[in-house]
């Protein structure tokens, strides 16, 4: 199955092992996010919690 990111709009080829396979065969309209801006969105998402830092 062929799937587009929704950040990067990069395309995929999923198989039936890929964790998301199961959600995007059921639901064609579920959002999809590829290995690289999930970890994008993850690393942003930890950086935002620290206080930031002094001048």
């Amino acid at each position: 199955m062929q799937v587009k990111c929704s950040l990067c709009g990069k395309v995929e080829e999923i198989t039936k092992i890929h964790k998301d396979y199961a959600k995007l065969a059921k639901n064609q309209s579920a959002p999809y996010f590829c290995e690289y801006c999930s970890f994008r969105v993850k690393t942003q998402a930890k950086e935002a919690q620290f206080p930031p830092k002094p001048i």
